[in-house]
């Protein structure tokens, strides 16, 4: 039997889809995170939740509804049915706090870091490592050929594969690199119970070839936002990344490959290149993909891969790419007194519609303007290097007031800009650092 520590009951009564409910939302990952910032300042620990006295000194002071916490965390009988569960099919669960949980996902996601995982196979297996290959579902016959051809080059040296389990590219690298007898560890997105019971599955479980994890309920099926969402935790665990098709600006891959490039501390991030390859992998390439060793397929994989990194991206001369131009302040743009010169620059990069304009339309759903927020959130980390408030941000990205006021509140419930009080003034700067979140 797979045994749960206390903190990952915890965090699971308050995180969890535990079926069966019809009474309060699981914490989203911003909520529990204001959990976690409690709890480190307090030096108490999630477990410490299960006494009822804690909650409504949490909720009082990370602002959360009190009612709402107390109903999560008094949902031991429905958690104890489906632990149970779990157990009888292998699945096992494990949360930040504990010793198995992958170092790679501290480091790497920080705060972004999934509270909670569920997974089965060998463990030790969290400890990654290797290259990530991912792709489109309708993958072309060059593309799977490829695909195919790389994870078995892994499997035949010992390079674990990481991958999505999403039909096409993702299914086609994981099959082959466990045909050809190597490691391959799988981010679910959706079916996690299902698949663990499959019988291919099971014969690769049992040889601790196979690993499968998932951030989300085990019985889960597929949900659009889970698939976008796993897509950071492939690279996560991964040493390097391979984009083998993705669509042009558009997609999941294509989505999971920017957010990646775009990370200050980025994967090294390869693009299959070539006469045929999808427009996508272009894209990707000219905003800063590598293109992948085609030596790595004929000879040593992993030394083709250290030479194309120790010679950084040279080798984009074998394709058609004009570099992009430094972006350069015209005569006419005069920053702000107080605006550092650095953050006019970043305006240009900002999505059309938000731009200052009268007949700006609404974006239409929440889901775009989530899709917006990460793209402009690390401009406006940019842009507060030296710390701003409100008015002059909105006017070193050239955006309206209000809809970088809808911003800042966003991103200061999630953590990650705090206000400071300067010459009794509030302004805004990026949270330092903290403590890496052991806890949970």
């Amino acid at each position: 039997m797979n045994m749960m520590s206390e903190d990952a009951k915890a965090i699971l009564l308050l995180c969890g889809h535990l079926g069966g409910e019809g009474g309060e939302e699981p914490l989203n990952q911003s909520e529990y995170n204001r959990v976690v910032r409690w709890l480190l300042s307090k030096t108490l620990r999630p477990s410490d939740l299960l006494i009822p006295e804690h909650v409504p000194f949490l909720a009082q002071e990370a602002g959360l509804n009190e009612a709402r916490l107390t109903a999560l965390l008094r949902r031991g009988v429905l958690l104890g049915f489906a632990v149970e569960r779990w157990n009888q099919s292998g699945i096992w669960v494990i949360c930040r706090s504990d010793s198995t949980y992958p170092k790679r996902y501290r480091d790497h996601l920080k705060d972004k870091a999934p509270p909670i995982l569920f997974g089965t196979g060998d463990r030790t297996l969290l400890q990654g490592g290797g290259l990530a290959i991912v792709g489109s579902r309708d993958v072309d016959a060059d593309g799977e050929a490829f695909a195919r051809d790389v994870a078995e080059r892994c499997a035949r040296e010992g390079l674990p594969v990481v991958s999505g389990g999403a039909r096409g590219v993702d299914q086609i690298a994981m099959s082959a690199a466990l045909e050809a007898g190597g490691i391959v560890l799988g981010v679910l997105a959706d079916t996690l119970l299902r698949r663990s019971v499959e019988r291919n599955t099971r014969h690769a479980l049992a040889d601790r070839r196979l690993l499968l994890i998932s951030p989300y309920h085990p019985e889960a099926g597929f949900n659009v936002g889970n698939a976008m969402g796993r897509n950071k935790l492939i690279y996560g665990l991964a040493d390097f990344g391979l984009v083998v098709s993705a669509d042009n600006n558009k997609g999941g891959t294509w989505e999971g490959a920017i957010e990646e490039l775009k990370r200050e501390q980025n994967l090294p991030l390869f693009i299959r290149s070539g006469p045929k390859v999808p427009k996508g992998n272009l894209e990707l390439l000219r905003k800063g993909g590598r293109i992948f060793p085609p030596e790595g397929l004929r000879s040593s994989l992993r030394d083709a891969i250290a030479k194309a990194l120790r010679e950084g991206t040279s080798l984009v001369n074998n394709v058609e790419i004009q570099p992009e131009l430094p972006v350069m302040a015209t005569q006419a743009s005069v920053p702000a007194q107080g605006v550092p010169q650095a953050a006019i620059a970043f305006s240009a990069a900002l999505p059309a519609c938000v731009k200052e304009s009268p007949t700006t339309p609404p974006l239409a759903n929440e889901e775009a303007v989530g899709s917006v927020l990460d793209a402009v959130t690390p401009l406006i980390m940019r842009a507060l290097e030296s710390p701003l408030n409100v008015d002059k941000l909105a006017q070193a990205l050239n955006v309206r007031k209000v809809q970088m006021q809808d911003w800042v509140t966003t991103l200061l419930a999630d953590g990650v800009l705090v206000e400071q009080v300067n010459r009794r003034t509030k302004v805004l700067a990026v949270r330092k650092p903290e403590e890496e979140l052991k806890l949970g």
